[in-house]
């Protein structure tokens, strides 16, 4: 969901030709969301769901899907 926040975001500055918005505002917004994932949703979700999601975590990249591994 973050990650198609990110490119609206990135296509709405492209669209107004805004600088700012492509250059600052945008990759702002996506080092505070990172921020507030790691401090504050990651720590809740440890709590609540234990070993489970932890070895979600472990399983699965934050923003950015790996290849799949072949046999």
């Amino acid at each position: 969901m973050l990650i198609a926040i990110f490119a609206g975001l990135l296509g709405v500055g492209f669209l107004l030709v805004s600088v700012s918005m492509v250059l600052v505002w945008t990759p702002v917004f996506v080092v505070l969301n990172a921020i507030e994932l790691k401090l504050v949703e990651e720590p809740e979700l440890d709590r609540r769901l234990g070993s489970r999601y932890s070895e979600y975590k472990r399983r699965v990249p934050m923003f950015i899907p790996r290849a799949p591994r072949r046999p």
